[in-house]
């Protein structure tokens, strides 16, 4: 008959759900950093009279704000690195 000690049993019970655990949220990191970037047709712009910052389409020469409607020029918003 084969004996097993209560400290083996307590052993293998912390350390399969534990590694399962550690598995999982290596996964989960590795998936959320590895996201790549979507081409889109949108842009991102900012309202001169408001400055609310919405999206756009590329395409179009003139966009409305959807806070304050105002009509303006379309001009993409510069993202300044934190360097």
């Amino acid at each position: 008959m084969i004996t097993v000690s209560l400290t083996s049993i307590l052993a293998y019970l912390l350390c399969v759900p534990l590694t399962a655990i550690m598995i999982l949220w290596l996964y989960d990191s590795e998936k959320k950093y590895s996201r790549k970037a979507v081409p889109t047709r949108k842009t991102m712009c900012e309202c001169e009279i408001c400055l609310y910052h919405f999206t756009a389409d590329k395409a179009d020469k003139y966009v409305r704000c959807p806070r304050c409607k105002s009509l303006m020029e379309r001009k993409t918003l510069r993202v300044k690195s934190g360097k």
